[in-house]
């Protein structure tokens, strides 16, 4: 059964009179203005603030705490002409926020290189033995971006080889925070900075700002790459940051982010957030899971441009190989998850064996997104102890609170409420596991409660246009505390369907609208394709988006999720049954006892009574064969109410074709024929007779058999006589016309009938019209 992903929720009505001035005054759609004050705007000055920002709302870096040492240290360095590195880490967030320092400390004539530490070899965050070898390298003063404030050990053994450490980061911060000559963090206890939600680049882009003395806007457009790809709050300073950064992003002054923008098909002057997110942070990131991220970092900080299309294809190869990885890994993952084990558990810890440890983190959200529950996922090398892994969250569940007290189970460590990143050995797996289910009894994690979804008003399909489009885009930077808006579609008419993707993995079908017909995208839905079938009611909610294609833009929407009211009929009508139809947990209705003896030992689920049929715990019910009557049929519908989902396969063992009885005149006809003639001799009248009567062979055959039951006539030697003595009686009443007629019923319905007139009549039967 297709499952609703999400709890819907409606935004409430707010302030009719501040929505109605919002609305006239900003020029935007009335859901619109009320989705803004539902999420705090309390007056038209700061929707026009938020949605036209200026450069003022940016917080001045010497907020942030031990920002004024941290400027101190590094200006010293760049006097003395000390070798500085830049220390950052190999994820998008990671790989923007070392060119932005690398950059700025490069333009102030520093003495500057850059290490992204190997994913495989290094770990993530601060590693001993790669400080160890910067060190022996030259390294005199370490600057981390992105990482640092769990690196205690690390930076004690810095400084006792006579290196400083000035650690920006934006990570949770641990009990016990390292001896660095600065800790520039924007959630610092007790500093006076605002907004605490700055990702790894956001910090590093005010380190560069206090360095140069002035507002470095050629910078924003790594803030936005960064910022988005690491799910930071888009609320506040951030929406600031990048809705500037895009406007960086589309001047295409980089030519490494230029080479990648065309191999992924955007085009720059009206590249989105979107845009960010699902096309270039993933191939950013790819390079850091499959490769090594200081190739990241000379894309991004290249000024040449045959470089960077080099180094852009490198990285897009990267991309290709990370997808192959991840979907093959995840379908060993989710195997794992189904265990009866797991299904039991309210967290999961998969752990596999020489899985790529590059994609883990990403493996773990799929899981997340199939099971609804916090996952880590973690790979052991084959002849290692210790397993490397990726964890992601649910909201509802604090993953770095539930393993920070626990760091003794752990080799390594590091991350924030939704994600973290570890190491440990392999015996504590077990231990690990409890420490996880131990802490979603204490946060009182609920599994069957669903993510929580907004929807901010109702559309119908011709309402959804380009210009509410370009409306919506203006909300744009978005992201967590600035979720892109959803709609729902008013009484949805799907018209068409059809799949889509290399492995028909995505579903396109088609709303019938009064002036425009629109189009659906929804992507992984690929395999419940009969769950969008004409006739089928749905309830669907999604993001408008636009389609452009060969120089024309027309609106279309992204499916979100989907509610099924009442049943689900599905169309599976099929010329030969094979084993594999009998796998799905369910109640299935055999009329055929041969065929019902054949299928009992496939049968996963139960095969029901027809003569009393009852589902029992099962939702899903499955018609295996045809009846010999629609009535057959019928019954068993009359008490399948309860019913989720119906498939019908609708085996037609007799393989022959049902014969139409003729309207009664034509009876009446015939039987005056007989009459009037005395005798026919069918041998050699019978396909003259039919001519006459405009029937067919079998319908004469039926016509003969009706009138011998009811002893109108007599027939031998192939002579058809009228009975000499012919007794009254009911056509329609006759065993044979019974049969003929319910014959023809079931295939008119059943075998011939459209998808959606077979689908109406069932749904009819569950009184679901």
């Amino acid at each position: 059964m297709l499952e609703t992903k999400y709890e819907w929720q409606r935004v409430a009505n707010q302030d009719v009179d501040l929505v109605n001035n919002i609305q006239e005054q900003c020029q935007i759609n009335a859901a619109l203005a009320n989705l803004l004050v539902a999420r705090g705007f309390q007056s038209v000055h700061e929707v026009q603030l938020f949605l036209k920002p200026q450069l003022q709302q940016i917080q001045k870096p010497d907020r942030l705490h031990d920002m004024d040492k941290a400027v101190a240290r590094i200006t010293q360095a760049i006097k003395q002409g000390e070798q500085i590195t830049v220390y950052g880490d190999y994820d998008a967030d990671g790989m923007t926020a070392t060119a932005v320092m690398f950059e700025t400390l490069e333009s102030l004539g520093a003495k500057v290189n850059y290490y992204i530490p190997d994913r495989f070899k290094d770990g993530y965050g601060p590693n001993q033995d790669a400080y160890q070898r910067l060190i022996t390298g030259g390294t005199q003063l370490l600057v981390t971006v992105d990482n640092g404030v769990t690196g205690k050990k690390e930076v004690a053994f810095a400084h006792d080889q006579g290196v400083d450490v000035v650690i920006t980061d934006h990570h949770s911060l641990p009990v016990e925070l390292p001896n660095a000559v600065a800790i520039v963090h924007p959630q610092y206890p007790g500093d006076l900075y605002q907004y605490g939600d700055l990702s790894g680049v956001g910090v590093a882009f005010k380190v560069a700002w206090a360095l140069l003395g002035e507002f470095p806007t050629e910078l924003l457009d790594l803030v936005a790459i960064g910022e988005i790809a690491d799910l930071v709050s888009m609320a506040k300073e951030n929406h600031v940051l990048v809705k500037f950064g895009i406007q960086q992003l589309q001047a295409g002054l980089r030519p490494g982010i230029k080479a990648l923008l065309k191999i992924a098909g955007v085009q720059e002057e009206s590249l989105t957030s979107q845009d960010v997110s699902f096309k270039l942070a993933p191939r950013l990131n790819a390079l850091g899971r499959i490769a090594n991220g200081n190739e990241g970092v000379k894309l991004l900080t290249t000024v040449d441009e045959d470089a960077a299309e080099q180094l852009a294809k490198d990285v897009d190869q990267c991309n290709r190989q990370r997808q192959d990885l991840v979907e093959q890994i995840t379908q060993e993952a989710l195997q794992k998850a189904q265990a009866p084990d797991n299904l039991r558990r309210r967290t999961l810890l998969i752990v596999g064996h020489d899985w790529h440890q590059g994609v883990l983190g990403i493996v773990a959200s799929r899981l997340v997104e199939k099971t609804g529950k916090p996952t880590i996922v973690a790979s052991v090398n084959h002849g290692e102890l210790v397993a490397k892994g990726s964890g992601r969250s649910v909201d509802g569940y604090d993953l770095f609170a539930a393993l920070d007290p626990h760091r003794k189970l752990l080799t390594a460590f590091g991350g924030h409420v939704m994600a973290c990143g570890m190491s440990f050995m392999i015996t504590q797996v077990p231990a690990i596991a409890k420490v996880l289910e131990q802490a979603a009894e204490a946060q009182h994690l609920d599994a069957n409660q669903k993510p929580r979804l907004m929807i901010a008003g109702t559309l119908q399909p011709d309402e959804i246009t380009e210009k509410l489009y370009q409306q919506i885009q203006q909300l744009a930077p978005f992201g967590p505390d600035n979720e892109e808006p959803i709609f729902e579609i008013t009484d949805p008419i799907i018209t068409s369907k059809r799949q889509m993707g290399k492995n028909n993995e995505h579903l396109k079908f088609t709303l019938k609208g009064t002036r425009q017909s629109l189009d659906v995208l929804a992507f992984g839905k690929g395999s419940n394709v009969d769950f969008f079938s004409p006739g089928v009611h749905l309830k669907l909610v999604g993001k408008v988006a636009v389609n452009s294609w060969q120089g024309r833009t027309t609106p279309q929407l992204l499916l979100e999720d989907q509610k099924i009211e009442g049943s689900v009929v599905i169309d599976a009508r099929v010329k030969k049954l094979q084993p594999t139809m009998f796998t799905e947990n369910a109640a299935y209705v055999v009329f055929n006892p041969v065929i019902r003896k054949n299928i009992a030992g496939h049968v996963n689920g139960r095969i029901i009574d027809v003569e009393h049929p009852e589902l029992g715990n099962y939702d899903k019910l499955v018609f295996v064969d045809v009846p010999q009557s629609i009535a057959q049929m019928d019954q068993v519908l009359q008490n399948s109410q309860a019913v989720r989902e119906v498939k019908l396969y609708l085996f037609d063992a007799s393989q022959s074709a049902a014969v139409a009885i003729p309207h009664r005149p034509i009876f009446v006809n015939f039987y005056q024929i007989i009459r009037q003639h005395r005798q026919i001799d069918l041998n050699q009248q019978a396909e003259a007779l039919c001519q006459y009567l405009r029937i067919t062979g079998d319908q004469l055959i039926l016509m003969i058999k009706v009138f011998l039951e009811l002893r109108f006539v007599t027939i031998k030697n192939g002579l058809l006589k009228i009975s000499a003595n012919p007794q009254k009686g009911n056509l329609e009443k006759t065993r044979v016309y019974q049969e003929y007629a319910a014959r023809w019923q079931v295939q008119k319905i059943l075998l011939k009938g459209s998808t959606k007139e077979l689908t109406r009549w069932v749904q009819k039967e569950l009184h679901l019209n």
